[in-house]
């Protein structure tokens, strides 16, 4: 065999396989690209601060209660932009 038939038979593989097989693996990687690209857009869609409306609204408390928290040191916001408090 000549060098040149040598490098590509070093670079093909053949696997026999049932279509069944092929089938399951080419869902395996199917649903692992899936699970990737929602993973990736759902951390697209997390937000780092919320505002003290929206964490009132989570966290199911007044603004009050969240007011007297701050004083209280409880639960401080993480930030101030200008006027708004986020947390």
């Amino acid at each position: 065999m000549n060098s040149k038939n040598n490098n590509n038979s070093n670079n093909t593989l053949l696997v026999q396989m049932t279509k069944d097989g092929l089938m399951q693996d080419f869902e395996q990687v199917v649903r692992k690209v899936v699970n990737q690209m929602q993973e990736q857009q759902a951390s697209k869609n997390e937000k780092l601060t919320y505002t003290r409306d929206e964490t009132a609204e989570i966290l199911n408390v007044t603004l009050k209660t969240l007011h007297n928290w701050n004083k209280q040191r409880i639960f401080k916001p993480s930030t101030k932009v200008g006027k708004r408090v986020l947390f």
